[in-house]
């Protein structure tokens, strides 16, 4: 141990007296902040400038010498005591002068030398047992240091931590990251560098050589790590504020600033104490004890450390105010934010044109999430919601190094949205102030809006959102893994599903140096999957190797509390935000005294009164404030006043009591108005809605009532219905409105659908509809899926045509009575007409949907919305069907029915002769394919119960869909496979006229893991089938040449399964798995996709470690040469082995192909450098094969044929 400490004080003599290099400056000319990193590897290439020329010093890490990227600096600055002050260069690299607009160098006596020497009276006032620990660690503060270049070693020695820590993937206790300490330290220490390199070494002053110490200490495992750089970034930290005091306060002559620099003495003293303490238990190796001090807030150094620091900061703030000055909130401001900036993130991006770019964000998510927040904000009373900031939970969740969940849960009506609104905006602007590299995503559910409910829509607008670091979200630029999902894709016809959400976002925690996601009202996410959606977050916290902060607010209803009951959480009382709605009710009471002088002279008694009375609950305190407001003497306020409702379902009740009371027309409109807006399956606009309550269900007729205005219908409503005046929509004033009417009044869905799906039949059928509707297509426009909103003249028109099946569908089975349902029916009979022959009406609104066309085959939309739009006996039997008939798509009944899973339908089509054999027209296919291929699990059973051939196959030249089984697999769909399987009794090792061959190389080509392990092991199938069909020729050379090149299938089939790695593939286009991977590996490189490549070369490697041969005979005087298929450009690289000659470029259309548009050409130059590294390593296993005779005489003889003549591929091992 003594010779340890004689090392390290050897080791900080160096550090203190070598000659550093000149212009350290901190921040660039054009005064942009820097990553740290960077900042050290330009110090490297400036070190020219210096005026003092000697060389640095050169140490060897040994330890970390191969984990060091080339591009750091190699030769490491150190600190000096030498250089004069006057040669201290600006941040230009010139020596100062008068005018230069820096400090001179400090006098003796001056207020600067008194400032310099506060760490050294820090040391003489510790014990002498601490300072002899110190000076024999060689710390003496009377010395000089050179700023800078402190700043640079001590950021190469954290760089080298950071990389140390994200090899190990360090976590302590599973929660803390520690690479996120190491990323702090160097941030803190870039901060500390540009606060103070500007001035004199005296004022430069600091504990540098002691954490340099510090970091000198080798650790082994993360609890050494975290002690380790715990302490340092605490030290950091204090330092960075007492250097912002001193710059700011220290240098007065008053009482106040005499007293700030005792308080600054007795912090730097804490430091010393600390450092001293740390140093000397983790050099015993005893460094839980730090531990112990560091995670307890109670007792030890690093608790009187915070409390030293807390009694500067009450002395700073008097000075604060004293001054006027702004540096408190600067100060706490990045204490609970530091600036992360990584290099990786900004290589992931990718600068797109703005077309493009809009329209893969618009793919991912089309959700207008910044719209409901600007709405959400704009409601928000100014000022309001600090409290939830200041809250000593909130502040732990945010300021940790670990992952961490914090709920907000609160009762209907307090103000959830609000603070979680107030939580945007503050990681939003924290974001904007302080240069970053961060990803941040929020979400608003809503129970009222049905793109608002879904898992699937949270995580695919979280994907949108981390598209890109916070810095560079209202940018062009996006990650380029996304741009290539969304063509790979786009290509299949495939959306992003919820499993590839998850790897994308798991891909962007791992990318950014932090991320914090916000979801508001969680418990208006749909209860039946809002499970799913807690499942996504428990798998991104356990798969991230950064920290991630999850912020949940919702009510603490059973199952959300069940599920989010173990997270830290913050319970929302009547306390907390008791001053959040008296802002509220003084702002609102300004706007009633501007329309009515009474309530000038009650304000007091009014706000008094509400306040007391509100309980925390803001949507209360709406209500009451809008219905004093429709008072207008002094008395009738105060009788207001004198009866206000005890609870929100009280104020509720009183206004159903009120539209109750209102002439029959004007409580019809009201009431349909509510059910309106509680059914919509989007927000209904201000026109929209106006006409849609001019139809009167009941009187079922298609005659209108009067138009009414948006003011007079808000006034009918009373309060229970708003218009979002950010997206101009109506919506329910709060949640609990809605809930009221479910829960009080009855209003089941049932109920409100039922008006509002017998309302748009009646309007359907109304000549009022279609006179005005849609233009008619030409025959060049392209028929859609869903009719789009720009096709129809009024917004109306738009949402009966899109959504009328929708709220008539299930009527039956949500609770409407047989009466009721049987007017519904009638309507729909007229609507539709014939079967085959429809009604007018039907073939107007038909036109826009590609799938119903021909308009008069209303059976077509019965196949599609299949037993959710009931209709009689009587119908299906008018006529007599024929079922041999398509849409214009060339899908037969029976494809459609069994496509959309209507098995009721199925049944009734097959009864009247339909079949479950190959059918349609243009596109072939056969009901159990399109069953499977919609993921119909219990539609596939029914058909296969029907006798429906489960290995019937499509004989079509396609990528996928050629069977049952083959449309599971690309479905990824785990219940269907095993129903075709197990019970079906599907071939696993039928040939597949295709771009793969085979039911397990497809499994393979999309590396479903779950899928290949079932097919092998539970479906029997041959790892090595020889396959007629397709690309590969193998499942083996499917895994090894998919799109990504992934390696767990290739490793479960090589390493687990033993497949045969040298099986001749004669009818692909590469001959062996190995030449088509050196190949694909070869292009990979070439087109600098570096993922691939690496992923490719580790393909490789398990190929000739399982034995895999270069060189490979595969039958009729055929050769394969893995090595030649690394220079070749074509895809065939089978030689005739009596003739070796070059062969034709040629290009792989296949799936998984490179194509030129997505290469990245900046990398080609090294890419081609990786490309000879690999041939080197192919001519390696070349010679060991031909010299062990691991080759057969054919392949010896080819290689002697072919490199006999040529020395250079006899490569040494």
């Amino acid at each position: 141990m003594d010779r340890w400490r004689a090392r390290l004080s050897r080791r900080l003599k160096r550090f203190q007296h070598e000659e550093p290099a000149a212009d350290t400056q901190s921040t660039s000319p054009d005064c942009r902040r820097r990553d740290p990193v960077e900042h050290v590897k330009e110090l490297s290439m400036r070190g020219s400038t210096a005026s003092v020329s000697s060389e640095d010093s050169i140490r060897n890490r040994n330890q970390h010498e191969e984990a060091m990227p080339q591009s750091l600096p190699e030769k490491r600055r150190s600190l000096s005591n030498s250089d004069s002050p006057c040669h201290i260069n600006s941040v230009t690299g010139e020596n100062r002068n008068p005018d230069s607009g820096f400090p001179e160098p400090s006098k003796p006596g001056s207020d600067e030398e008194k400032a310099g020497n506060l760490w050294k009276e820090a040391f003489e006032r510790l014990s002498p047992t601490s300072q002899d620990r110190l000076r024999v660690l060689g710390y003496e503060p009377g010395s000089e240091t050179h700023q800078a270049g402190a700043v640079d070693i001590l950021l190469n020695d954290l760089q080298e931590k950071r990389m140390l820590c994200e090899k190990k993937a360090w976590k302590y206790k599973n929660e803390i990251f520690v690479r996120d300490y190491a990323a702090k330290c160097a941030t803190w220490v870039k901060l500390i560098g540009d606060l103070v390199v500007p001035f004199a070494p005296s004022q430069a002053a600091g504990p540098w050589g002691l954490i340099k110490v510090a970091l000198e200490i080798p650790v082994k495992f993360a609890d050494e790590m975290v002690a380790l750089l715990g302490t340092v970034e605490r030290v950091l930290q204090a330092t960075y504020r007492g250097r912002e005091y001193e710059s700011a306060y220290a240098t007065g002559n008053n009482d106040i600033a005499d007293t700030l620099r005792r308080n600054l003495v007795n912090v730097y003293q804490a430091i010393l104490e600390l450092l001293s303490y740390s140093i000397n238990m983790l050099s015993k190796s005893t460094w839980t004890r730090i531990l112990d001090t560091m995670l307890d807030k109670g007792s030890g150094l690093f608790s009187e450390l915070t409390a030293k620091e807390e009694e500067l900061a009450k002395t700073a703030q008097a000075c604060s105010a004293a001054t006027g000055g702004k540096t408190l909130y600067h100060l706490q401001d990045v204490r609970r934010h530091l600036p992360r900036i990584e290099t990786q993130v900004a290589e992931s991006l990718e600068k797109l044109e703005w077309g493009e770019a809009m329209e893969i964000l618009d793919w991912i998510s089309p959700v207008k999430y910044g719209s409901h927040h600007n709405n959400v904000r704009g409601n928000r009373t100014p000022g309001t919601g600090e409290w939830l900031l200041q809250n000593g939970t909130f502040r732990d969740w945010e300021e940790s190094s670990s992952s961490a969940v914090l709920w907000l849960r609160g009762s209907p009506g307090v103000g959830k949205t609000f603070l979680t609104s107030r939580v945007i905006d503050h990681v939003q602007d924290t974001l904007t102030r302080v240069p970053n590299d961060e990803g941040f995503a929020y979400f608003y559910c809503n129970r009222t809006e049905d793109n608002r409910t879904r898992p699937l829509a949270v995580a695919q607008s979280y994907v949108r959102q981390l598209s890109a670091s916070a810095s560079k979200s209202s940018s062009l630029y996006i990650q380029s893994r996304l741009r290539s999902t969304y063509r790979e894709l786009r290509m299949c016809g495939e959306d992003l599903d919820f499993k590839r959400c998850r790897t994308l976002l798991t891909e962007s925690l791992n990318l950014y140096p932090r991320t914090t996601l916000v979801l508001d009202a969680f418990d208006e996410c749909d209860l039946t999957s809002r499970g799913d959606l807690l499942q996504l977050f428990q798998d991104l916290l356990s798969s991230s190797t950064r920290p991630v902060k999850l912020f949940i607010a919702s009510r603490p209803d059973g199952d959300v509390q069940q599920q989010v009951r173990s997270y830290p959480n913050i319970d929302i009382q009547a306390t907390d935000n008791h001053q959040d709605i008296q802002a509220y009710i003084s702002q609102e009471m300004l706007k009633l005294i501007e329309k009515n002088r009474a309530f000038g002279k009650l304000r007091d008694e009014i706000e008094s009164t509400l306040s007391e009375r509100s309980q925390g609950m803001f949507q209360w305190t709406y209500l009451q404030l809008k219905q004093l407001g429709k008072c207008m003497s002094p008395e009738a306020i105060r009788e207001c006043l004198g009866a206000l409702p005890k609870t929100l379902d009280e104020t509720y009740d009183r206004l159903y009591e009120e539209i109750e009371e209102n002439p029959p027309h004007d409580r019809d409109l009201a009431l349909r108005a509510l059910k309106w807006v509680l059914a919509a399956r989007e927000p209904l606009s201000r026109e929209l809605l106006l006409e849609a309550v001019r139809i009167n269900p009941d009187v079922m007729t298609t005659e209108l009532c009067t138009p009414i205005t948006d003011d007079a219908l808000l006034a009918l409503c009373r309060n229970f219905l708003v218009i979002d005046s950010e997206r101009d929509v109506w919506r329910v004033s709060h949640l609990s409105v809605a809930e009221y009417f479910e829960l009080r009044r009855s209003w089941t869905t049932a109920v409100t659908n039922f008006m509002v799906g017998k309302a748009c039949l009646l309007f359907m059928l109304s000549d009022t509809c279609w006179n005005e509707s849609i233009h008619a297509p030409n025959d060049d426009e392209e028929l859609y899926a869903l009719p789009l909103e720009y096709d129809f003249s009024r917004p109306f028109l738009y949402y009966v045509a899109r959504y009328w099946p929708g709220h008539i569908a299930n009527l039956r089975y949500i609770g409407v009575s047989d009466d009721d349902l049987s007017t519904v029916t009638k309507l729909l009979e007229k609507f539709l007409g014939a079967p085959q022959d429809s009604s007018a009406q039907y073939r107007v609104w038909a036109r826009y949907y590609s799938e119903l066309q021909p308009v008069e085959h209303s059976l077509l939309v019965m196949c599609i919305y299949g037993p959710y739009l009931e209709v009689s006996d009587r119908w299906w039997n008018e006529v007599e069907l024929d079922l041999a008939n398509t849409n214009d798509s060339g899908d037969t009944s029976m494809l459609l029915a069994a496509r959309y899973g209507h098995i009721p339908t199925l049944r009734i089509l097959l009864a009247k002769g339909g079949n479950l054999g190959i059918q349609g027209s243009s596109t072939m296919s056969t009901p159990l394919i399109e069953a499977a291929d919609r993921r119909r699990v219990e539609t596939a059973r029914f058909l296969l119960n029907q006798k429906a051939d489960v290995n019937l196959k499509i004989d079509r030249m396609s990528a996928y869909r050629t069977c049952a089984l083959e449309a599971a697999i690309m479905e990824e769909d785990s219940d269907m496979v095993q129903l075709l399987v197990s019970e079906g009794h599907a071939d696993v090792n039928m040939h597949l006229d295709n771009y793969y061959g085979s039911p397990l190389a497809v499994a393979s080509f999309r590396n479903w893991l779950e899928g290949t392990k079932f097919l092998v092991e539970q479906g029997g199938a041959d790892v090595n089938l020889a396959l007629q069909y397709g690309n590969y020729g193998s499942a083996l050379a499917a895994a090894a040449g998919s799109c990504g090149a992934y390696l767990e299938t290739v490793k479960y089939l090589v390493e687990v399964r033993k497949a045969d790695v040298n099986l001749p593939l004669p009818k692909s286009r590469y001959g062996s798995v190995l030449a088509m991977v050196a190949w694909r590996m070869k292009i990979a490189l070439r087109n600098s996709h570096c993922r691939r490549a690496a992923n490719l070369r580790e393909i490789v490697r398990i190929l000739l470690a399982a034995g895999a041969l270069v060189v490979l005979s595969v039958g009729k005087r055929k050769i394969v040469d893995a090595l030649e298929a690394s220079y070749e450009r074509g895809c065939d690289n089978t030689r005739d082995d009596g003739n070796i000659g070059e062969d034709s470029d040629s290009d792989d259309q296949g799936p998984g192909c490179l194509y030129e548009e997505d290469a990245d050409h900046e990398g080609v130059e090294e890419a081609e450098e990786s490309a000879k590294a690999m041939r080197v390593y192919l001519q390696r296993a070349m010679w060991q094969q031909y010299t062990s005779g691991a080759l057969g005489r054919k392949e010896a003889k080819y290689v002697e044929a072919k490199y006999g003549q040529t020395k250079a591929w006899r490569v040494p091992d």
